[in-house]
């Protein structure tokens, strides 16, 4: 096969990372004869260790995902680590198929494990994201020898990140598709894929000088491989680390409540950061890569590693006790909080009523009216937040409240702080002149001067017969809106790239050619009126 080093439209091919000096690669072999790249790092004082296995796509020497050198941090602290490519990626053999062949592999893999010398037992998984994934495939192998994990900031079931509420996330499929699913290399892209190009399907395609990605084809038409939709296996002891902005938030916390339906102890960490780890900062604050310099990757290591080894550690290690809160979670621009239960046991659900003069208010208006607003695939919302990173430079929604097809309402500042715990969503009727529709919603902390901080959002698709009752699921936050603030909730019918334009006819929105507008309206006010709940805590003083 050709290699792709660089087309005209700017797509570049990664070369494979060196092999650390430190590793020892193996070749490992499956049931079926295909094998697998692994890395071997080993302490350097003893003959058998327990185990930490990471198994993902983003190659295992690289840098993207610090793997090299979270293997150092853990066999410091007197773990044997794997690091194993998987299957059709970088270095590994087997046709590339993402998801299918995960929870087999796990299992071969940590088979392997058992049978080598300097295995002590017993195994524990780490990763973020697809490698959190293949946790849980491994999970469903059923290996005794598996006897934690701890999956962040991912669900077991991956319709929850790529097709929420029914709604194609376009460009995290397409950027996840682009860079990893194409064949065995990863790929980056100097400069931004063309959203211009239409289908939408050719995006992707255009940026590699034609060649496509077979899963983001699939998934463009709505065709998700059952192989990425696992049970969330509750009789295996797991840590379940989030973000409040991460991507992946809604579906981890119910993948987290799924899990406890077990009889394993489940945790639940949920820090105010987003799906690269990324921390919400103080206005004005600098981004810091965790790369800068030795001393920074560091103090990023220790900060996004030691809650893993603790709870591993508990068990993995003879003697070692994981001692700690159900749920540890961070209440933004506060600080941490611990709790028996998710949301807390003390937090109340409270409803704030949509009405005519823009206003989110406590009580609703009485008298039931229509708000109506036109949907143009020509001219969609924009998305102003980087897909997977929205805290390295955070947008300002604030804009979005001048067009004319977003819908806004807020409440008055806040005389005292007031503070968000717990799950959040939008209950409303909507209509359309249409086959089928979008609806948006975005939950922002709006400051006095103007700029709005997204803190929630969430998507739907509805159809008729119309009024459609629909209700977007926000996920859940921990947030404190402080005096002077004001709570925004703005209702579309787009959000692009984020997620494929609803075409307005018929057609599906990855391969549509022919866009009209299409009016669309929620029922406000009576007993039918739309309205936002979320949960709250006490907070010193009175909200609003």
């Amino acid at each position: 096969m050709e290699l792709l080093n660089r087309t005209a439209t700017g797509a570049v091919r990664r070369p494979f990372a060196d092999e650390p000096v430190d590793a020892r690669p193996y070749a490992v072999q499956m049931r079926d004869g295909i094998r697998l790249a692994t890395d071997v790092y080993l302490p350097e004082r003893g003959r058998r260790w327990p185990v930490v296995l990471s198994r993902l796509p983003y190659d295992k020497a690289g840098e993207e995902c610090f793997m090299p050198h979270i293997a150092r941090w853990f066999t410091a602290r007197g773990y044997a680590v794997v690091v194993q490519d998987v299957r059709g990626k970088l270095r590994s053999d087997g046709p590339l198929a993402p998801f299918r062949a995960e929870v087999a592999d796990g299992y071969d893999t940590i088979d392997w494990i058992t049978r080598q010398s300097w295995y002590g037992g017993p195994v524990g998984m780490f990763g973020d994201s697809y490698f959190g994934w293949t946790q849980w495939a491994a999970a469903a192998s059923g290996h005794t020898a598996l006897r934690a994990i701890a999956p962040r900031v991912i669900s077991a079931d991956f319709a929850d990140l790529l097709m929420p509420q029914g709604v194609f996330a376009l460009e995290v499929s397409a950027l996840w598709a682009f860079e990893t699913w194409v064949d065995e290399a990863l790929y980056d892209y100097e400069g931004r894929l063309d959203w211009s190009v239409r289908p939408l399907s050719e995006v992707v395609p255009t940026a590699l000088g034609g060649r496509r990605s077979p899963f983001l084809d699939a998934l463009g038409a709505g065709r998700l491989d059952p192989a990425a939709r696992l049970p969330a296996r509750g009789d295996l002891p797991a840590l379940h680390v989030g973000g409040w902005w991460d991507i992946a938030q809604k579906g981890q916390l119910g993948t987290w409540r799924a899990a406890r339906t077990g009889r394993a102890p489940q945790y639940l960490i949920m820090d105010a950061t987003d799906h690269g780890w990324t921390a919400l900062r103080a206005p004005g604050e600098p981004y810091v890569d965790p790369r800068t310099d030795e001393r920074t990757l560091a103090r990023f290591l220790d900060d996004y590693l030691r809650p893993v080894e603790a709870f591993l550690a508990g068990h993995l290690v003879e003697g070692r006790a994981y001692d700690a809160a159900p749920v540890r979670w961070a209440l933004a621009h506060e600080g941490w909080r611990e709790a028996a239960d998710w949301p807390p046991p003390e937090a109340r659900a409270v409803d704030w009523h949509l009405v005519p003069s823009g206003a989110l208010a406590p009580d609703p208006d009485r008298t039931e009216r229509t708000v109506t607003w036109l949907h143009d695939p020509h001219d969609p919302v924009p998305g102003r937040a980087h897909a997977y990173h929205p805290l390295i430079e955070p947008a300002d929604q604030g804009p979005d409240a001048e067009r004319a097809d977003v819908l806004t309402f807020q409440t008055e500042p806040f005389r005292a702080p007031y503070d968000l715990a717990g799950p959040a969503e939008v209950r409303l009727r909507l209509g359309a002149d249409g086959p089928s529709a979008h609806l948006m919603a975005r939950v922002s902390d709006v400051a006095p001067d103007g700029t709005a901080l997204k803190i929630l959002d969430g998507v739907a698709g509805a159809a008729p017969p119309w009024p459609a009752e629909v209700t977007v699921d926000l996920g859940g936050t921990g947030y404190r809106l402080r005096p002077g603030h004001r709570l925004r909730l703005d209702l579309s019918a787009s959000e692009f790239p984020r997620y494929a334009p609803h075409p307005g006819t018929g057609e599906n929105p990855w391969t549509a050619r022919d866009f009209r507008r299409m009016e669309q309206w929620i029922i406000l006010g009576g007993v039918r009126g739309a309205r936002l709940r979320c949960h709250t805590v006490p907070a010193d003083g009175e909200g609003a």
